[in-house]
């Protein structure tokens, strides 16, 4: 029987949790631009960008021997206090072939040690069957992404 697995990545970043976290809730748009090596694009197709309910694609760049691919998602919670927001993979999406669930979770944290901030970034999942990898792009994805958006927030 298949069970729930985690994968997570997390980076120090130099920008406050509250604005790293308002760039994942209300400014999805920006990403393309500041991760054009990782997105092509991200569209809203239902909701409001900071809304429980909306629903976004996203197309990823092609990257070594990997094909773009596109994910629909849908914000399944926004948490104000612990400044996190979590999607879940839509059917139809590229993950959904490999992954009968998959979800990310962002989250955006004052450090406890040594002041600073950190951004962590989760994917759960629970695979279609135990031939299938873990989805370690899509934290190298996540990685990527956290990296560029606290680059243009410091900007």
């Amino acid at each position: 029987m298949a069970q729930i697995e985690k994968l997570e990545t997390q980076v120090d970043v130099k920008s406050s949790p509250e604005r790293f976290y308002q760039t994942f809730v209300r400014k999805h748009y920006l990403l393309p631009k500041l991760c054009p090596n990782v997105l092509k694009d991200v569209q809203r197709i239902n909701g409001e960008w900071d809304s429980v309910g909306a629903v976004i694609q996203y197309s990823f760049v092609p990257e070594g021997n990997l094909s773009s691919h596109i994910d629909t998602l849908r914000v399944d919670a926004i948490d104000e206090k612990n400044k996190s927001i979590r999607y879940k993979v839509l059917d139809g999406s590229e993950a959904i072939k490999y992954y009968k669930t998959c979800s990310f979770t962002i989250q955006a944290m004052e450090k406890s040690e040594g002041g600073g901030s950190s951004a962590k970034a989760s994917v759960e999942y629970e695979k279609q069957n135990e031939a299938i990898p873990p989805p370690t792009k899509y934290t190298q994805f996540a990685e990527a992404i956290l990296k560029s958006v606290d680059g243009y927030l410091m900007n």
